[in-house]
């Protein structure tokens, strides 16, 4: 199965399954896990320890606004770079 077949049954499946996840899941996941640990060293607030920093509401919401938006923002940028690929290769096809 080559590239062009991938993403023909990928895009069967529609954008909002795409964004959710191959956006969110597979991009903003590992993106919110990563800000957050940076977030620990970088910006700890008044927690002494990870326990602390990690038990406060703000985190959370920060955890989960960083891998939404980022994970929507990217995602699209992804099926909007693939659609145009697999229109390039397969025009006159459809």
């Amino acid at each position: 199965m080559n590239l062009d077949d991938k993403w023909a049954e990928r895009r069967k499946k529609g954008l909002v399954r795409y964004l959710l996840i191959d956006g969110i899941i597979y991009t903003g996941g590992p993106f919110a896990v990563v800000m957050q640990v940076i977030g620990y060293f970088l910006f700890p607030g008044d927690a002494a320890t990870y326990g602390q920093y990690f038990a406060s509401s703000i985190v959370w919401v920060r955890f989960i606004l960083h891998g939404v938006l980022f994970g929507l923002v990217i995602g699209y940028v992804k099926w909007r770079r693939n659609e145009a690929a697999f229109a390039a290769g397969n025009s006159g096809v459809e």
